[in-house]
């Protein structure tokens, strides 16, 4: 029997808040607000990761959470991260003694617990409207990412770390099934890829939930989780803006052309579709320039396979797609441009011709 001795469940939601955050802003305004005793902003650094900007971490009142069979304490702590992007991570600890069944069926009344998203919209609202200055284009959107870690740093019924693989049903922790059989195939899949660095320590990743054992209690492997899944967040949504924004250039573009020649403003067009397009090109640079280095090869390894669970390659697919529609678009309203411009040269010397020839006519006479 496996039976854990310490560990935590990690539960995060994270939410795009804004197109960009003043981190040292933010930081000033929550800390003068301490004096409410709402939020403690202590000194964080991602640890083993190179990237250009550290979060600000922010520590958040405690909170239970309450599910058919157990009330858990969660501590809660947020990280706000300079392109807009806000995590709320709530730490469950596990009870010492708790068996493996035990861990799975808390896990499956976590899932279907909604109080949590409704306790991290509520939370999400509350930080972003405190620190509303430091942000530049503030937005609300309703989707959000959730992810959990079951991160166990002591078990009593195996030797090693990869021994847990045979001991225990992980695929059923992973996918918080209590009652479900799974088949040998969904097992097969979800356990193809185990990463380790010593005998004692191991990752599992999946798509929505994963499994880190760390004797140690050394947290780079949930900060690398955090951080792709915040990507994931950045890229959904700006995939979604894409499409409002490609479907609001195309309506515009046949208002125009209804409107006839004399009231179409390509122009206008051309340059929405222009600075549209440098934006989303920045975006990809931030995204790409936000983590450079991952400290050893282990965490790089597990970081791949994060990106490639979570599908970060295909949506970052999806949006250069879309980008290159946006500059085709830009460049047939360019030409546009330049064909009005054209036209309204020609009927501009027409006029002059024909005001020359008329004015010599009724000279004559």
């Amino acid at each position: 029997m496996i039976v854990i001795q310490k560990g935590s469940i990690y539960i995060y939601r994270v939410f795009d808040i804004a197109e960009e955050i003043d981190l040292l802003h933010a930081e000033k305004i929550l800390r003068d607000s301490r004096r409410e005793d709402k939020f403690q902003v202590p000194k964080n650094i991602d640890r083993a990761l190179v990237i250009r900007t550290t979060p600000l971490l922010v520590n958040l009142h405690a909170q239970t959470i309450q599910t058919k069979n157990f009330s858990l304490r969660a501590e809660v702590s947020a990280k706000i991260r300079d392109y807009g992007v806000l995590s709320l991570i709530y730490q469950i600890p596990v009870l010492a003694g708790t068996d493996w069944n035990t861990l799975v069926q808390m896990a499956a009344e976590l899932e279907n617990q909604a109080d949590i998203d409704i306790l991290a919209k509520k939370q999400s609202e509350e930080i972003s409207l405190h620190i509303t200055q430091a942000m530049k284009d503030p937005h609300t959107w309703d989707v959000f990412e959730d992810y959990t870690v079951y991160f166990l740093e002591r078990c009593d019924g195996i030797a090693k770390a990869k021994d847990l693989v045979h001991a225990a049903d992980i695929p059923s922790l992973l996918l918080a099934e209590e009652r479900a059989r799974l088949s040998d195939q969904t097992k097969i899949n979800i356990l193809e890829d185990i990463y380790q660095y010593e005998e004692k320590d191991l990752a599992i990743v999946e798509w929505n939930s994963a499994l880190v054992v760390e004797p140690e209690g050394k947290k780079e492997i949930l900060d690398l989780l955090e951080f792709a899944l915040t990507h994931l967040m950045e890229m959904r949504y700006y995939d979604d803006l894409l499409d409002k924004r490609l479907a609001m250039l195309y309506d515009n573009i046949e208002r125009s052309k209804r409107g006839g020649m004399l009231r179409a403003n390509f122009s206008q067009l051309y340059q929405d579709a222009s600075s549209r397009y440098i934006e989303f090109s920045e975006f990809i640079e931030r995204v790409e320039n936000s983590l450079k280095v991952v400290g050893d090869f282990y965490l790089a390894t597990v970081y791949r396979a994060a990106t490639k669970r979570f599908y970060l390659s295909t949506w970052q697919q999806n949006i250069m797609r879309k980008m290159n529609i946006l500059a085709q678009v830009s460049s047939l309203l360019q030409g546009e441009v330049h064909m009005r411009r054209s036209q309204w040269m020609e009927m501009t010397i027409i006029a002059l011709i024909a005001f020359e020839v008329i004015s010599a006519i009724l000279k004559l006479y």
